[in-house]
Parts: C-alpha cells; sequence; structure tokens
C-alpha cells in the first residue's frame, strides 16, 4: 500500500513537472520573438522592447513617443506609453521642475503619490509619481526630469492605472540604459 501510494505521489509530480516545463518552453519562445529596437533623437538614445513602437503624442514639447503597440488608438496616441519632451528652462531646474507639480497639486484631478532624486546617465535628475483622472479615466504617471544644454527634459511613462505595474518595467530598463549625448 505504501508503495503504491509512492508510486502515484512521484506519477503525479512528474506530471507536474512535465505541465510547468511546457509552459516554460511556451514563454521562452514567446520572448524570444521580442527584439530590442533603438531610437534616437534630441541627444536621447533609448533601447525599447520591439512590441513597442513609435507613436503620436498631445504634447506639444514631446520630441519623441514611444507606446505599446496594442495600445495604441485610431489616433495614433498609446494609452500605454513613454513620452519625451524637451522644454526651455525659466529660472533655476528645479525651482522650474517644482513648481509644474505645484500647480499640478491645486488641479482636484491630480494625485502626487511621490517625488524624490535620482540619477540618469550620471546626470542629477527628480522623479515624480503621480495619478490623474480625466474623461472619467484614472492614469497612472512616473516622470523623471533632468537638465541639459539649459533645457528641461523629461521622460514620462503614462498607463491606465489597472496597467500602469504591467509595462513599468520597460520605462524603468529605458531609463537605466538611455543615453544623453
Amino acid at each position: 500500500m505504501k508503495n503504491n501510494i509512492l508510486k502515484r505521489s512521484i506519477l503525479i509530480i512528474s506530471i507536474l513537472l512535465l505541465i510547468v516545463c511546457a509552459f516554460s518552453c511556451v514563454s521562452a519562445a514567446d520572448n524570444s520573438e521580442i527584439t530590442m529596437e533603438t531610437l534616437s533623437k534630441n541627444g536621447i538614445v533609448v533601447h525599447y522592447p520591439s512590441n513597442w513602437g513609435y507613436s503620436e503624442s498631445t504634447s506639444n514639447y514631446s520630441f519623441m513617443a514611444l507606446s505599446k503597440l496594442d495600445s495604441i488608438d485610431s489616433f495614433g496616441v498609446g494609452q500605454v506609453n513613454i513620452n519625451f519632451e524637451k522644454k526651455p528652462i525659466e529660472g533655476e531646474f528645479y525651482t522650474f521642475v517644482n513648481d509644474t507639480y505645484k500647480s499640478m497639486q491645486r488641479d482636484s484631478s491630480f494625485d502626487l503619490v511621490s517625488s524624490g532624486g535620482l540619477m540618469v546617465s550620471n546626470i542629477d535628475a527628480v522623479e515624480y509619481i503621480y495619478t490623474s483622472t480625466e474623461n472619467g479615466v484614472e492614469r497612472e504617471h512616473k516622470a523623471v526630469w533632468f537638465e541639459k544644454g539649459g533645457q528641461a527634459y523629461v521622460m514620462m511613462y503614462s498607463a491606465p492605472t489597472a496597467d500602469f505595474e504591467n509595462d513599468l518595467y520597460v520605462f524603468d530598463y529605458m531609463l537605466s540604459d538611455i543615453q544623453v549625448t
């Protein structure tokens, strides 16, 4: 009897291992189809996965926008996107950036989650994470600002709140690998 229980246990474990292995092989095959692409503009070089692509932006200051390809709407704007903007600095950089978020805090459709300092390509930078609500859609944003040549650059990831965490790793990878020339 103990022998039968042992044999059944080994059989069940073997079947479970085969199922796990099969799913792992399928996942590995799916991931192998994604390659890395490179985009360079305005002194910024980024590498991004091939399931993302160039898209339109609604910002007048945008010089480069990337979106998850399956999130691009009929207007060419991605609902899950990473946008690069460049703005002329009026006054001191940190005051300029902080003032941007102070004015947003007065708007009830924005909610600042966190802020802090970090480095981007060996340049001091400032990070802001916030949520916004527009037309009943809540979105989450992660914006990283840095100064280059008297201009304020911002790299911003934006997605509907329910999708934000799913693709945040793409933004974090691009940020860690960005080249500022």
